[in-house]
């Protein structure tokens, strides 16, 4: 069976969906953002690396090219130098070596990272000199040194280039562990011309400034770097160097872009960096793994992560709560409307909230409480109804009149003539009629009219002068519709309840008027009046919606007026009632103005259907 998700469930399913979603696609963007804008970040920082060191390194080969300059500081020691004269005397010419030699560990001492300086006479220009610092080397000519003397003496360069290579043994003593240098040679001229080169002074550098250069960005947030020659050999690592990144770098053409580059080595990811050292020929070689980098993004990303976790299960905390508040008043009105389904009206809901569900809840409430007030008001029409017809049936004169009228009747036979008596039972004779009269439920003005002329023509005959009893209707109300015999049982309970029991000449009067679309009857006199007390009894009854008579109420006729007007036409048409002991009452009747039968019909059917 297919399982139906309830409206909390779909509620919190789709403030999950809708917060855990785009967290989701929001955090993995961001951090491969943040992956790619790092790697960017470090492939940028490394190579400033390089290119800081290369510069670096050129600024200190440029100090070495001045150290080669020391020969033209003195000019007498240049020409000392450069004399290739031969020496007649061997004794003059080994202490002007020594002279020489002297300098050159002077010159050597004014910096560590001086290994040697040699000085080579030019070929073929006289006498073959060689000075040197350290160690003598025996037969020693500029044409055996490692770099080449023809070309060099043919460029126009005055300065060459020796990358790394190692000094060569002497003769005497042989070393232990071979040292590797790098050199200077620098072209040196006779002082006379400034144009003719004398011989070729040879500075051999140690790598000892080289290393505590590269010792401070071989740093292991900065990754690792190398400098390579000319000839892809080694000049100075202070780690060892991957061998995938060295044969990589070495295999490359010189022509290769300098730019970063990743390339996978070893099944690793590298950050490639490289960048010329100038003069010299060299090349500064860095490298960073990319797991290295990783490893601070992968910190990162946990991080979010955890974050995006945490977030996630206050979202759905916070989203069970909202929708917990949220089908609360649902699943509570539900309650209600089977409370209704079951016929218990009589609901309520306290403090519903200010929402739209609450609106909804509010309406519901004031329906299932007009609809219950509805039912109790059909049940008490059905019974007014029904007691009316039977009254109907039955007779609704009342039984005391009948009688008081038929012995009025039998002493006006015995005293007056015959005439008189036919009128007074022709009078009553259309009253009964009236009163009987069951098929109608609504009759003209001028209809009740005469029906209540004729009752007072009764009551004169019966009672004289005692009372003066009139009826002010105008002549353009007269074929208005008004429910059947309304005003008659308003009269006969101002005779028997407020004039009949006072002394002296009595008072009643009957006024219907018209006021904007509404008729108005008017029934006063100056009776007895009703106490206070009375008057509110009365008052709450009819107010109270209590419309059913009982058997035995005096006020039966008020009652049933009432409950009429209320059955027929509803609010805002009613009777109110106003009265002060001593003085009399007048009842207020306020009634639609009805003119023709298609509108007694609709409120025939209102009144049937309740």
């Amino acid at each position: 069976m297919k399982r139906i998700l309830t409206f909390k469930q779909k509620l919190v399913l789709t403030y999950v969906v809708l917060i855990v979603l785009p967290m989701s696609v929001l955090g993995m963007g961001a951090y491969l953002l943040y992956s790619d804008t790092m790697e960017k970040k470090v492939s940028d920082f490394v190579q400033q690396v390089a290119v800081s060191t290369a510069s670096n390194l050129e600024m200190y080969i440029r100090e070495l090219e001045q150290f080669t300059l020391m020969p033209y500081y003195n000019k007498e020691f240049q020409d000392t130098l450069t004399d290739d004269s031969p020496s007649p005397d061997p004794l003059h010419a080994l202490e002007v070596k020594e002279e020489i030699e002297k300098t050159f560990s002077f010159w050597q001492s004014q910096r560590d990272s001086v290994e040697k300086i040699t000085y080579f006479s030019k070929p073929g220009s006289g006498e073959q000199r060689v000075y040197s610092t350290g160690f003598p080397y025996d037969n020693l000519k500029a044409e055996d040194a490692p770099w080449d003397e023809r070309a060099f003496s043919a460029s126009d360069r005055i300065l060459t280039y020796l990358s790394l290579h190692q000094l060569a043994n002497t003769g005497y003593a042989q070393r232990t562990e071979p040292t590797h240098v790098f050199s200077l040679i620098r072209k040196i001229y006779y002082s006379s011309t400034m144009m003719e080169t004398a011989g070729y002074m040879q500075v051999d550098f140690t790598l000892e400034d080289i290393g505590r250069i590269m010792n401070r960005i071989n740093r292991e947030e900065n990754g690792s770097f190398f400098l390579l020659d000319q000839e892809r050999r080694v000049v100075f690592a202070s780690q060892p160097i991957d061998e995938g990144v060295l044969e990589h770098v070495v295999g490359q053409p010189e022509t290769a872009p300098h730019a970063p580059q990743i390339v996978k080595l070893n099944q690793q990811n590298k950050i490639l960096v490289r960048h010329p050292v100038g003069k010299m020929g060299w090349t500064v070689v860095g490298y960073v793994p990319v797991s290295q980098l990783v490893s601070g993004i992968a910190n990162v990303r946990n991080s979010m992560i955890l974050i995006g976790l945490v977030c996630i299960v206050l979202a759905i905390m916070i989203t069970t709560t909202i929708s917990h508040r949220m089908t609360r008043p649902i699943y509570k009105l539900i309650g209600l409307i089977r409370r209704v389904e079951a016929e218990d009206f009589q609901i309520r809901y306290d403090d519903p909230p200010r929402n739209e569900i609450g609106q909804l809840i509010r309406s519901f409430v004031r329906m299932s409480g007009r609809l219950d007030e509805t039912i109790r008001h059909l049940y008490q029409a059905e019974i007014v109804r029904k007691d009316s017809e039977l009254r109907t049936l039955k007779s609704q004169i009342n039984p005391h009149f009948l009688f008081n009228t038929l012995e009025t009747i039998k002493m006006k036979a015995e005293i007056d003539e015959a005439d008189a008596t036919v009128d007074m039972i022709t009078a009553l004779g259309k009253l009964v009629k009236s009163s009987l009269h069951a098929g109608k439920d609504f009759m003209t003005l001028r209809e009740e009219q005469a029906y209540l002329l004729n009752y007072f023509y009764i009551q004169r005959n019966r009672y004289g002068s005692r009372f003066e009893m009139t009826m002010d209707v105008d002549e353009e109300l007269m074929d208005l519709y008004i429910p059947r015999m309304l005003i008659q049982p308003l009269v006969e309970n101002a005779f028997y309840h407020g004039l009949e029991m006072k002394q002296g000449r009595g008072r009643l009067s009957v006024a219907v008027s018209k006021e904007e679309e509404a008729v108005k009857i008017v029934v006063a006199d100056d009776g007895l009046g009703i106490s206070p007390e009375r008057l509110q009894q009365i008052r709450s009854r009819l107010d109270g919606g209590t419309l059913k008579p009982s058997d035995g109420d005096d006020n039966i006729g008020l009652v049933n007026v009432s409950a009429r007007i209320e059955l027929y036409f509803g609010s805002p048409y009613a009777m109110q009632i106003e009265s002060k002991p001593g003085e009399g009452t007048e009842i207020t009747l306020l009634l639609p103005a009805i003119t023709s039968e298609s509108e007694v019909e609709r409120y025939v059917s209102r009144y049937h259907r309740g």
